[in-house]
Protein backbone atom coordinates (compact mmCIF):
# COMPACT_ATOMS: atom_id res chain seq x y z
CA UNK A 1 0.00 0.00 0.00
CA UNK A 2 1.48 3.32 -0.86
CA UNK A 3 1.79 6.25 1.10
CA UNK A 4 -0.63 8.10 -0.75
CA UNK A 5 -3.39 5.44 0.09
CA UNK A 6 -2.97 5.85 3.52
CA UNK A 7 -2.98 9.34 3.39
CA UNK A 8 -5.68 9.58 1.46
CA UNK A 9 -7.79 6.92 3.93
CA UNK A 10 -6.83 8.68 7.34
CA UNK A 11 -8.28 11.88 5.53
CA UNK A 12 -11.74 10.22 5.01
CA UNK A 13 -11.35 8.66 8.47
CA UNK A 14 -10.92 12.41 10.11
CA UNK A 15 -14.00 13.81 8.28
CA UNK A 16 -16.31 11.01 9.47
CA UNK A 17 -14.81 11.80 12.74
CA UNK A 18 -15.40 15.31 12.94
CA UNK A 19 -18.64 14.57 11.64
CA UNK A 20 -19.71 12.72 14.64
CA UNK A 21 -20.99 14.05 18.19
CA UNK A 22 -19.19 14.07 21.46
CA UNK A 23 -21.06 11.16 22.56
CA UNK A 24 -20.42 9.18 18.93
CA UNK A 25 -16.93 10.12 19.20
CA UNK A 26 -16.78 8.52 23.01
CA UNK A 27 -18.55 5.35 21.89
CA UNK A 28 -15.85 5.07 18.87
CA UNK A 29 -13.22 5.56 21.67
CA UNK A 30 -14.43 2.67 23.67
CA UNK A 31 -14.71 0.30 20.71
CA UNK A 32 -11.40 1.19 19.18
CA UNK A 33 -9.92 0.78 22.77
CA UNK A 34 -11.40 -2.57 22.94
CA UNK A 35 -10.21 -3.83 19.57
CA UNK A 36 -7.49 -2.41 18.99
CA UNK A 37 -5.53 -2.61 22.73
CA UNK A 38 -4.60 -6.11 22.68
CA UNK A 39 -2.69 -7.47 26.47
CA UNK A 40 -1.26 -10.57 24.65
CA UNK A 41 0.19 -11.31 28.39
CA UNK A 42 -2.92 -11.31 30.26
CA UNK A 43 -4.18 -14.09 27.79
CA UNK A 44 -1.86 -16.49 28.16
CA UNK A 45 -2.08 -19.25 30.78
CA UNK A 46 -1.02 -17.91 34.11
CA UNK A 47 2.00 -20.52 33.91
CA UNK A 48 3.08 -19.34 30.74
CA UNK A 49 2.66 -15.59 31.15
CA UNK A 50 5.42 -16.67 34.50
CA UNK A 51 7.63 -17.81 32.54
CA UNK A 52 7.55 -15.07 29.74
CA UNK A 53 8.25 -12.79 32.49
CA UNK A 54 11.04 -14.83 34.06
CA UNK A 55 13.48 -13.16 31.03
CA UNK A 56 12.71 -9.25 32.02
CA UNK A 57 15.14 -7.79 34.51
CA UNK A 58 13.57 -5.56 37.38
CA UNK A 59 13.17 -2.31 35.81
CA UNK A 60 11.30 -3.40 33.06
CA UNK A 61 9.23 -5.79 35.47
CA UNK A 62 8.79 -2.50 37.26
CA UNK A 63 7.39 -0.83 34.15
CA UNK A 64 4.82 -3.42 33.07
CA UNK A 65 3.20 -2.96 36.81
CA UNK A 66 2.14 0.24 35.81
CA UNK A 67 0.40 -0.92 32.33
CA UNK A 68 -2.84 -2.37 33.78
CA UNK A 69 -4.19 -4.09 37.07
CA UNK A 70 -4.02 -7.34 35.33
CA UNK A 71 -0.55 -7.21 34.50
CA UNK A 72 0.38 -5.33 37.74
CA UNK A 73 -0.98 -8.64 39.29
CA UNK A 74 1.64 -11.05 37.15
CA UNK A 75 4.60 -8.75 37.49
CA UNK A 76 4.39 -8.96 41.27
CA UNK A 77 4.35 -12.89 41.60
CA UNK A 78 6.40 -13.96 44.31
CA UNK A 79 8.17 -16.05 42.20
CA UNK A 80 9.68 -13.54 39.75
CA UNK A 81 10.39 -11.37 42.88
CA UNK A 82 12.30 -13.88 44.79
CA UNK A 83 14.54 -14.78 41.59
CA UNK A 84 15.12 -11.08 41.53
CA UNK A 85 16.26 -10.64 45.12
CA UNK A 86 18.73 -13.73 44.33
CA UNK A 87 20.21 -12.43 40.90
CA UNK A 88 20.86 -8.63 42.58
CA UNK A 89 22.32 -11.00 45.87
CA UNK A 90 19.61 -9.61 48.25
CA UNK A 91 19.30 -12.75 51.05
CA UNK A 92 15.94 -13.72 51.04
CA UNK A 93 15.74 -15.60 54.68
CA UNK A 94 17.25 -14.04 58.11
CA UNK A 95 15.76 -10.80 57.15
CA UNK A 96 16.56 -7.97 59.76
CA UNK A 97 13.54 -6.96 61.60
CA UNK A 98 13.26 -3.60 60.03
CA UNK A 99 11.35 -5.54 57.37
CA UNK A 100 8.42 -6.22 59.17
CA UNK A 101 5.81 -7.43 56.11
CA UNK A 102 3.19 -10.07 56.18
CA UNK A 103 5.50 -13.45 54.53
CA UNK A 104 2.03 -14.63 53.06
CA UNK A 105 1.06 -11.98 50.94
CA UNK A 106 1.37 -12.14 47.54
CA UNK A 107 3.97 -9.28 47.07
CA UNK A 108 6.10 -10.19 49.98
CA UNK A 109 9.35 -10.62 47.53
CA UNK A 110 8.62 -7.50 45.78
CA UNK A 111 8.43 -5.46 49.19
CA UNK A 112 11.33 -7.33 49.94
CA UNK A 113 13.13 -6.26 46.95
CA UNK A 114 12.41 -2.75 47.48
CA UNK A 115 13.42 -2.71 51.00
CA UNK A 116 16.73 -4.20 49.66
CA UNK A 117 17.63 -1.21 47.02
CA UNK A 118 16.24 1.47 50.06
CA UNK A 119 18.96 0.11 51.94
CA UNK A 120 21.43 -0.13 49.09
CA UNK A 121 20.61 3.18 47.95
CA UNK A 122 21.53 4.75 51.95
CA UNK A 123 24.78 3.43 51.80
CA UNK A 124 25.61 4.84 48.69
CA UNK A 125 24.28 8.18 49.94
CA UNK A 126 25.50 7.62 53.30
CA UNK A 127 22.15 8.32 54.84
CA UNK A 128 22.01 6.23 58.50
CA UNK A 129 21.24 7.05 62.02
CA UNK A 130 23.39 6.88 64.45
CA UNK A 131 23.55 4.75 67.61
CA UNK A 132 26.04 5.38 70.48
CA UNK A 133 25.96 2.10 73.19
CA UNK A 134 27.85 1.97 76.67
CA UNK A 135 28.22 -1.64 75.82
CA UNK A 136 31.91 -2.69 78.32
CA UNK A 137 33.49 -1.52 80.73
CA UNK A 138 36.54 -1.95 79.03
CA UNK A 139 38.19 -1.54 75.41
CA UNK A 140 35.97 -3.73 72.61
CA UNK A 141 38.37 -5.90 71.15
CA UNK A 142 35.95 -7.77 68.66
CA UNK A 143 32.42 -8.34 67.08
CA UNK A 144 30.98 -11.40 65.41
CA UNK A 145 27.30 -11.48 64.00
CA UNK A 146 25.45 -12.56 60.87
CA UNK A 147 25.87 -10.75 57.66
CA UNK A 148 21.92 -10.69 57.60
CA UNK A 149 20.36 -10.30 60.94
CA UNK A 150 20.21 -7.68 64.26
CA UNK A 151 21.75 -9.95 67.11
CA UNK A 152 25.78 -9.44 67.43
CA UNK A 153 28.41 -10.53 69.68
CA UNK A 154 31.06 -8.46 71.36
CA UNK A 155 34.28 -9.47 73.01
CA UNK A 156 36.26 -7.37 75.62
CA UNK A 157 39.29 -6.69 77.89
CA UNK A 158 36.40 -6.55 80.66
CA UNK A 159 36.77 -10.43 80.52
CA UNK A 160 32.99 -10.58 79.27
CA UNK A 161 31.19 -11.77 75.80
CA UNK A 162 27.99 -9.91 75.61
CA UNK A 163 25.04 -10.40 73.25
CA UNK A 164 22.85 -7.52 71.80
CA UNK A 165 19.73 -7.22 69.81
CA UNK A 166 20.87 -4.26 67.54
CA UNK A 167 17.36 -3.39 66.73
CA UNK A 168 15.47 -3.41 70.22
CA UNK A 169 19.27 -2.05 71.95
CA UNK A 170 19.41 -4.65 74.58
CA UNK A 171 21.77 -6.73 75.96
CA UNK A 172 20.51 -10.18 75.44
CA UNK A 173 23.06 -12.11 77.67
CA UNK A 174 27.08 -12.00 78.99
CA UNK A 175 29.03 -14.55 79.09
CA UNK A 176 31.71 -14.48 82.16
CA UNK A 177 33.88 -18.12 81.36
CA UNK A 178 37.47 -15.94 80.41
CA UNK A 179 39.78 -15.37 83.24
CA UNK A 180 41.13 -12.44 80.77
CA UNK A 181 40.59 -10.21 78.16
CA UNK A 182 38.92 -11.73 75.22
CA UNK A 183 40.50 -10.62 71.98
CA UNK A 184 38.52 -12.56 68.95
CA UNK A 185 35.70 -14.41 68.36
CA UNK A 186 34.17 -16.45 64.97
CA UNK A 187 30.71 -17.38 64.77
CA UNK A 188 28.79 -20.19 63.06
CA UNK A 189 25.32 -21.32 62.86
CA UNK A 190 25.39 -23.46 65.79
CA UNK A 191 28.93 -22.30 67.03
CA UNK A 192 30.45 -19.46 69.25
CA UNK A 193 34.63 -19.78 69.74
CA UNK A 194 35.85 -16.74 71.80
CA UNK A 195 39.63 -16.35 72.43
CA UNK A 196 41.23 -14.58 75.38
CA UNK A 197 44.53 -13.59 76.48
CA UNK A 198 44.00 -16.56 79.35
CA UNK A 199 45.79 -18.41 76.41
CA UNK A 200 42.23 -20.33 76.31
CA UNK A 201 39.25 -20.88 73.43
CA UNK A 202 35.84 -21.71 74.44
CA UNK A 203 33.70 -23.19 71.58
CA UNK A 204 29.31 -22.29 72.59
CA UNK A 205 26.43 -24.15 71.69
CA UNK A 206 24.61 -21.55 70.60
CA UNK A 207 21.72 -23.76 70.01
CA UNK A 208 21.93 -25.10 73.40
CA UNK A 209 21.63 -21.29 75.40
CA UNK A 210 25.37 -20.60 74.80
CA UNK A 211 26.49 -23.71 76.57
CA UNK A 212 30.25 -24.39 76.49
CA UNK A 213 30.69 -27.23 74.51
CA UNK A 214 34.56 -26.91 74.63
CA UNK A 215 37.51 -25.49 76.47
CA UNK A 216 40.47 -25.90 74.29
CA UNK A 217 44.39 -25.09 75.72
CA UNK A 218 47.43 -25.44 74.09
CA UNK A 219 48.78 -22.17 72.77
CA UNK A 220 51.37 -20.94 74.93
CA UNK A 221 50.11 -17.25 74.71
CA UNK A 222 46.75 -15.05 74.61
CA UNK A 223 44.89 -16.19 71.42
CA UNK A 224 44.29 -13.18 69.02
CA UNK A 225 42.56 -14.51 65.53
CA UNK A 226 40.45 -16.97 65.34
CA UNK A 227 38.44 -18.51 61.88
CA UNK A 228 35.86 -21.57 61.16
CA UNK A 229 34.79 -24.05 57.99
CA UNK A 230 31.26 -23.14 56.93
CA UNK A 231 30.08 -26.49 58.39
CA UNK A 232 31.75 -25.86 61.85
CA UNK A 233 33.99 -28.97 61.48
CA UNK A 234 37.38 -27.15 61.93
CA UNK A 235 38.68 -24.29 63.85
CA UNK A 236 41.72 -22.72 62.85
CA UNK A 237 43.33 -20.25 65.76
CA UNK A 238 46.47 -17.87 65.88
CA UNK A 239 48.19 -16.66 69.22
CA UNK A 240 51.52 -14.74 70.36
CA UNK A 241 53.34 -18.03 70.30
CA UNK A 242 53.71 -17.83 66.42
CA UNK A 243 51.77 -20.88 66.17
CA UNK A 244 48.20 -21.71 63.87
CA UNK A 245 46.67 -24.90 66.02
CA UNK A 246 44.04 -26.72 64.32
CA UNK A 247 40.75 -28.08 66.37
CA UNK A 248 38.52 -30.71 65.62
CA UNK A 249 35.53 -28.57 67.01
CA UNK A 250 32.86 -31.78 67.28
CA UNK A 251 36.14 -33.55 69.67
CA UNK A 252 37.98 -30.72 70.74
CA UNK A 253 41.37 -31.78 70.01
CA UNK A 254 43.92 -29.98 68.55
CA UNK A 255 45.26 -31.87 65.19
CA UNK A 256 48.06 -29.41 63.94
CA UNK A 257 50.36 -26.98 64.85
CA UNK A 258 51.46 -25.00 61.73
CA UNK A 259 54.78 -23.13 62.00
CA UNK A 260 55.64 -20.04 59.33
CA UNK A 261 55.47 -16.85 61.04
CA UNK A 262 58.08 -15.13 63.40
CA UNK A 263 55.84 -13.13 65.37
CA UNK A 264 52.06 -12.24 66.16
CA UNK A 265 49.49 -14.42 64.34
CA UNK A 266 46.98 -11.61 64.50
CA UNK A 267 44.51 -12.25 61.41
CA UNK A 268 43.13 -15.58 59.80
CA UNK A 269 40.91 -15.75 57.21
CA UNK A 270 39.99 -19.15 55.44
CA UNK A 271 38.53 -18.72 52.06
CA UNK A 272 37.46 -21.38 48.99
CA UNK A 273 40.38 -21.77 46.76
CA UNK A 274 39.54 -20.48 43.12
CA UNK A 275 38.83 -24.29 41.42
CA UNK A 276 36.77 -24.95 44.29
CA UNK A 277 34.44 -22.17 43.54
CA UNK A 278 33.22 -23.99 40.30
CA UNK A 279 32.81 -27.51 41.98
CA UNK A 280 29.93 -29.80 41.41
CA UNK A 281 27.53 -30.25 44.63
CA UNK A 282 28.81 -33.73 44.70
CA UNK A 283 32.09 -32.40 45.39
CA UNK A 284 34.11 -31.35 48.34
CA UNK A 285 34.94 -27.83 48.79
CA UNK A 286 38.63 -27.03 49.09
CA UNK A 287 39.87 -23.68 50.89
CA UNK A 288 43.15 -21.89 51.48
CA UNK A 289 43.79 -20.78 55.01
CA UNK A 290 45.63 -17.31 54.78
CA UNK A 291 47.10 -15.45 57.80
CA UNK A 292 48.84 -12.38 58.87
CA UNK A 293 51.13 -11.62 61.23
CA UNK A 294 53.31 -8.91 63.23
CA UNK A 295 56.21 -10.28 60.96
CA UNK A 296 54.96 -7.80 58.18
CA UNK A 297 54.02 -10.81 56.36
CA UNK A 298 51.08 -12.63 54.67
CA UNK A 299 50.90 -16.50 54.11
CA UNK A 300 48.86 -18.25 52.02
CA UNK A 301 48.41 -21.75 53.51
CA UNK A 302 47.59 -24.90 50.79
CA UNK A 303 45.19 -27.50 52.89
CA UNK A 304 44.93 -29.79 50.24
CA UNK A 305 48.57 -29.67 48.74
CA UNK A 306 49.49 -31.42 45.58
CA UNK A 307 52.15 -34.42 45.59
CA UNK A 308 54.22 -32.56 43.68
CA UNK A 309 54.10 -29.53 46.23
CA UNK A 310 54.65 -32.08 49.33
CA UNK A 311 57.85 -33.80 47.77
CA UNK A 312 59.24 -30.06 47.40
CA UNK A 313 58.31 -29.28 50.52
CA UNK A 314 58.98 -32.36 53.14
CA UNK A 315 62.43 -32.99 54.08
CA UNK A 316 63.76 -36.77 53.89
CA UNK A 317 63.06 -37.00 57.61
CA UNK A 318 59.82 -35.34 58.15
CA UNK A 319 56.80 -37.83 59.06
CA UNK A 320 54.99 -39.50 56.33
CA UNK A 321 51.97 -37.12 57.08
CA UNK A 322 51.15 -34.59 55.06
CA UNK A 323 50.65 -31.33 56.55
CA UNK A 324 49.45 -28.00 55.10
CA UNK A 325 52.28 -26.27 53.04
CA UNK A 326 52.65 -22.10 52.25
CA UNK A 327 51.48 -22.06 48.93
CA UNK A 328 52.14 -17.68 48.64
CA UNK A 329 53.97 -15.32 50.92
CA UNK A 330 52.87 -11.84 50.47
CA UNK A 331 54.96 -8.88 51.23
CA UNK A 332 54.69 -5.42 51.29
CA UNK A 333 53.39 -3.74 54.61
CA UNK A 334 55.92 -2.05 56.73
CA UNK A 335 53.95 -2.85 59.90
CA UNK A 336 52.11 -5.93 61.93
CA UNK A 337 49.53 -7.49 59.80
CA UNK A 338 46.13 -6.32 61.54
CA UNK A 339 43.39 -7.51 59.53
CA UNK A 340 42.06 -9.21 56.03
CA UNK A 341 38.84 -9.62 54.47
CA UNK A 342 38.08 -11.48 51.20
CA UNK A 343 36.25 -9.58 48.09
CA UNK A 344 33.55 -11.84 46.77
CA UNK A 345 32.21 -10.84 43.34
CA UNK A 346 28.27 -12.00 43.03
CA UNK A 347 28.71 -14.43 41.39
CA UNK A 348 31.15 -16.05 43.78
CA UNK A 349 28.30 -15.11 46.47
CA UNK A 350 25.75 -16.93 44.65
CA UNK A 351 27.60 -19.98 43.77
CA UNK A 352 28.79 -19.82 47.57
CA UNK A 353 24.89 -19.61 48.59
CA UNK A 354 24.57 -22.44 46.37
CA UNK A 355 26.77 -25.04 47.78
CA UNK A 356 26.29 -24.26 51.34
CA UNK A 357 22.45 -25.32 51.04
CA UNK A 358 23.66 -28.80 51.30
CA UNK A 359 26.08 -29.13 53.72
CA UNK A 360 29.56 -30.65 53.16
CA UNK A 361 32.67 -31.53 54.93
CA UNK A 362 35.28 -29.21 54.83
CA UNK A 363 37.59 -30.98 52.25
CA UNK A 364 41.46 -31.42 54.11
CA UNK A 365 42.04 -34.85 53.10
CA UNK A 366 45.76 -34.72 53.53
CA UNK A 367 44.95 -34.34 57.44
CA UNK A 368 42.29 -36.88 57.99
CA UNK A 369 41.08 -34.34 60.38
CA UNK A 370 37.35 -35.92 60.90
CA UNK A 371 38.42 -39.51 60.72
CA UNK A 372 37.06 -39.93 63.65
CA UNK A 373 33.92 -37.71 65.02
CA UNK A 374 36.96 -38.27 68.81
CA UNK A 375 36.12 -15.39 62.60
CA UNK A 376 35.56 13.56 56.96
CA UNK A 377 32.95 13.08 59.27
CA UNK A 378 29.34 12.62 57.23
CA UNK A 379 26.93 15.49 57.32
CA UNK A 380 24.02 13.02 56.20
CA UNK A 381 23.02 11.51 59.55
CA UNK A 382 19.76 11.27 60.04
CA UNK A 383 19.09 11.14 63.96
CA UNK A 384 21.87 10.65 66.76
CA UNK A 385 20.38 8.86 70.00
CA UNK A 386 22.07 9.84 73.43
CA UNK A 387 24.62 7.55 74.95
CA UNK A 388 23.04 4.35 76.83
CA UNK A 389 24.12 1.89 79.64
CA UNK A 390 21.93 -0.85 78.25
CA UNK A 391 22.66 -2.83 81.42
CA UNK A 392 20.92 -0.55 82.97
CA UNK A 393 18.11 0.97 80.67
CA UNK A 394 16.71 3.63 82.70
CA UNK A 395 20.16 5.90 82.93
CA UNK A 396 21.62 7.84 80.16
CA UNK A 397 25.08 8.53 80.41
CA UNK A 398 26.74 11.53 79.10
CA UNK A 399 30.17 11.11 77.01
CA UNK A 400 31.65 13.40 79.58
CA UNK A 401 30.79 11.48 82.36
CA UNK A 402 33.20 9.23 81.85
CA UNK A 403 36.27 10.58 83.79
CA UNK A 404 39.94 10.44 82.36
CA UNK A 405 41.73 8.23 84.80
CA UNK A 406 39.53 5.38 83.92
CA UNK A 407 40.18 5.96 79.94
CA UNK A 408 43.64 5.79 81.25
CA UNK A 409 43.33 2.74 83.19
CA UNK A 410 41.42 0.93 80.25
CA UNK A 411 43.91 2.11 77.79
CA UNK A 412 46.80 0.16 79.50
CA UNK A 413 44.95 -3.02 78.23
CA UNK A 414 44.20 -2.19 74.96
CA UNK A 415 44.53 -3.21 71.50
CA UNK A 416 47.92 -2.20 71.07
CA UNK A 417 49.04 -5.14 73.72
CA UNK A 418 48.55 -7.10 70.65
CA UNK A 419 51.55 -5.63 68.35
CA UNK A 420 54.04 -6.22 71.65
CA UNK A 421 56.38 -9.23 70.80
CA UNK A 422 57.96 -8.71 74.02
CA UNK A 423 54.88 -11.09 75.30
CA UNK A 424 55.56 -13.81 73.24
CA UNK A 425 57.11 -16.41 74.70
CA UNK A 426 60.60 -18.38 73.97
CA UNK A 427 60.35 -21.25 72.00
CA UNK A 428 60.09 -24.61 73.73
CA UNK A 429 63.14 -27.13 72.58
CA UNK A 430 60.57 -29.97 71.43
CA UNK A 431 58.68 -28.01 69.13
CA UNK A 432 58.67 -29.24 65.26
CA UNK A 433 61.01 -27.07 63.20
CA UNK A 434 58.78 -24.57 60.67
CA UNK A 435 58.69 -25.69 57.15
CA UNK A 436 60.88 -24.36 54.68
CA UNK A 437 59.69 -21.37 52.99
CA UNK A 438 58.67 -22.24 49.36
CA UNK A 439 60.76 -21.52 45.98
CA UNK A 440 61.33 -17.67 45.63
CA UNK A 441 59.64 -15.92 43.07
CA UNK A 442 61.86 -13.43 41.63
CA UNK A 443 58.70 -11.23 40.21
CA UNK A 444 57.45 -11.17 44.31
CA UNK A 445 59.29 -8.46 45.62
CA UNK A 446 59.15 -6.82 41.95
CA UNK A 447 55.35 -6.65 41.87
CA UNK A 448 53.78 -3.86 40.05
CA UNK A 449 51.83 -1.60 41.83
CA UNK A 450 48.93 -0.46 39.90
CA UNK A 451 48.14 2.65 42.40
CA UNK A 452 47.01 4.40 39.37
CA UNK A 453 42.94 4.21 37.92
CA UNK A 454 43.08 0.67 36.87
CA UNK A 455 39.34 -1.13 35.81
CA UNK A 456 38.69 -4.54 36.81
CA UNK A 457 36.56 -6.24 34.54
CA UNK A 458 34.39 -9.40 32.95
CA UNK A 459 37.06 -9.64 29.92
CA UNK A 460 40.33 -8.85 32.29
CA UNK A 461 42.26 -10.92 34.91
CA UNK A 462 39.25 -10.71 37.34
CA UNK A 463 37.29 -13.84 36.14
CA UNK A 464 39.89 -16.26 37.35
CA UNK A 465 41.15 -14.48 40.27
CA UNK A 466 40.44 -14.15 43.97
CA UNK A 467 40.92 -10.28 45.68
CA UNK A 468 42.04 -9.89 49.21
CA UNK A 469 42.80 -6.46 50.99
CA UNK A 470 44.75 -6.25 53.89
CA UNK A 471 45.53 -3.61 56.53
CA UNK A 472 48.33 -3.02 58.79
CA UNK A 473 50.03 -0.98 61.34
CA UNK A 474 51.37 0.95 58.72
CA UNK A 475 48.33 2.35 58.25
CA UNK A 476 47.28 1.19 54.62
CA UNK A 477 45.06 -1.22 53.00
CA UNK A 478 46.34 -2.93 50.22
CA UNK A 479 44.53 -4.99 47.59
CA UNK A 480 46.29 -8.54 46.34
CA UNK A 481 45.54 -11.09 43.11
CA UNK A 482 45.48 -13.83 45.88
CA UNK A 483 45.97 -16.58 42.63
CA UNK A 484 49.51 -14.49 41.51
CA UNK A 485 50.45 -12.90 44.85
CA UNK A 486 49.97 -9.26 42.54
CA UNK A 487 49.57 -6.04 44.65
CA UNK A 488 46.78 -4.47 42.74
CA UNK A 489 46.53 -1.64 45.42
CA UNK A 490 47.50 0.42 47.90
CA UNK A 491 46.05 3.52 49.76
CA UNK A 492 46.56 5.41 52.79
CA UNK A 493 43.32 6.93 53.94
CA UNK A 494 43.99 6.48 57.86
CA UNK A 495 46.54 8.19 59.99
CA UNK A 496 47.20 5.69 62.64
CA UNK A 497 46.88 1.52 62.86
CA UNK A 498 44.13 0.04 60.73
CA UNK A 499 43.09 -2.20 62.63
CA UNK A 500 39.68 -3.83 61.35
CA UNK A 501 38.06 -3.98 57.80
CA UNK A 502 35.72 -5.74 56.04
CA UNK A 503 34.10 -6.14 52.63
CA UNK A 504 31.78 -7.82 50.85
CA UNK A 505 30.56 -7.53 47.24
CA UNK A 506 30.03 -4.25 47.03
CA UNK A 507 31.83 -1.77 49.67
CA UNK A 508 34.53 -2.40 52.46
CA UNK A 509 34.54 -0.50 55.56
CA UNK A 510 37.72 0.09 58.01
CA UNK A 511 38.36 1.55 61.28
CA UNK A 512 41.30 2.84 62.85
CA UNK A 513 43.06 4.50 66.15
CA UNK A 514 42.77 7.89 64.32
CA UNK A 515 39.23 7.53 65.68
CA UNK A 516 37.82 7.22 61.85
CA UNK A 517 34.99 4.62 60.53
CA UNK A 518 35.46 4.53 56.54
CA UNK A 519 33.68 3.35 53.66
CA UNK A 520 35.19 2.83 50.34
CA UNK A 521 32.31 2.14 47.19
CA UNK A 522 33.70 -1.03 45.33
CA UNK A 523 31.07 -1.93 42.61
CA UNK A 524 30.56 -0.06 39.64
CA UNK A 525 27.77 2.07 38.79
CA UNK A 526 25.64 0.03 37.17
CA UNK A 527 21.89 0.64 38.14
CA UNK A 528 20.61 -1.27 40.90
CA UNK A 529 17.24 -2.72 39.11
CA UNK A 530 19.71 -4.55 36.75
CA UNK A 531 21.26 -8.08 38.32
CA UNK A 532 24.55 -8.44 38.61
CA UNK A 533 26.66 -10.55 36.76
CA UNK A 534 30.58 -10.40 37.41
CA UNK A 535 31.18 -7.44 39.02
CA UNK A 536 33.57 -4.73 37.83
CA UNK A 537 35.44 -1.66 39.84
CA UNK A 538 38.14 1.13 39.39
CA UNK A 539 41.00 1.51 41.62
CA UNK A 540 41.21 3.89 43.31
CA UNK A 541 38.06 3.36 45.20
CA UNK A 542 37.87 7.12 47.07
CA UNK A 543 36.94 7.16 50.49
CA UNK A 544 34.29 8.58 52.57
CA UNK A 545 34.88 8.92 56.56
CA UNK A 546 30.90 8.18 58.01
CA UNK A 547 32.25 8.95 61.39
CA UNK A 548 35.10 10.35 63.43
CA UNK A 549 35.58 10.25 66.97
CA UNK A 550 38.30 11.02 69.83
CA UNK A 551 38.66 7.50 71.15
CA UNK A 552 40.42 5.15 68.75
CA UNK A 553 38.41 2.25 66.94
CA UNK A 554 39.33 -1.58 67.30
CA UNK A 555 36.71 -3.23 65.52
CA UNK A 556 33.81 -3.63 62.92
CA UNK A 557 31.23 -5.85 62.01
CA UNK A 558 29.26 -4.39 58.43
CA UNK A 559 25.54 -6.38 57.66
CA UNK A 560 23.11 -5.40 55.02
CA UNK A 561 21.49 -2.84 57.39
CA UNK A 562 23.90 -1.45 59.87
CA UNK A 563 27.73 -0.96 60.40
CA UNK A 564 28.69 -1.58 63.74
CA UNK A 565 32.15 -0.43 65.71
CA UNK A 566 34.07 -1.19 69.29
CA UNK A 567 36.18 1.67 70.82
CA UNK A 568 38.90 1.43 72.85
CA UNK A 569 36.95 2.90 75.88
CA UNK A 570 33.94 0.35 75.36
CA UNK A 571 31.57 1.76 73.33
CA UNK A 572 29.04 0.54 70.37
CA UNK A 573 28.96 2.71 67.60
CA UNK A 574 25.89 1.63 65.61
CA UNK A 575 25.25 3.11 61.93
CA UNK A 576 22.08 1.66 60.71
CA UNK A 577 21.13 2.05 56.98
CA UNK A 578 17.55 1.99 57.09
CA UNK A 579 15.71 4.79 58.59
CA UNK A 580 12.87 3.87 60.54
CA UNK A 581 10.01 5.84 60.64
Amino acid sequence: MSKEVVENGLFRVQSLVDKLSLTERKQLSIYLQQHLTKDIISLLPIPLASHLLEFLDAENLCKIRQVSKTLKDRATDNALWKRQCILAGFPITHISKSFNYNNNAEDYFFQLYKHHVIVQKNWERQNFSQHLIRAHSEGITCIAGSEHGDIIYTGSFDKTVKIWDLFNQSCRKSLKDHSEGVQCLVLGKSILASGSWDKSIIVYDITNDHSIKHRLNGHLAGIISLTMDPNESVLFSGSVDKTIRIWNIHTGDCLQRLYGHDGTVGTLMLIPRVSSLTINQEQEEQHWLISGSNDNSILIWDLNPSEEQVSSFQSPSSPSSIKPQIFQRLEGHTRAVTCLAWYKDIVQQLEQDRLHDSPHSIHIDTLGFLASRSSSPCTNIIQEVELMDLDDPDSLIQPTNVNSESIQYHRQRNHHNRLDNSQIPSSPSNTVTPPPSPPEDHNMHTRNDYSNNMELSDTDIFHRSTFIFSASADSTIRMWDLTTGQLLHSTKEHTDIVWDLQCNESRLASVSSDGCIKYYQLSDSRPLVVPRTRSSFNIPFPAVTLAHIDSGVTCLKMTREWLICGTEDGVLIALEFFIRD
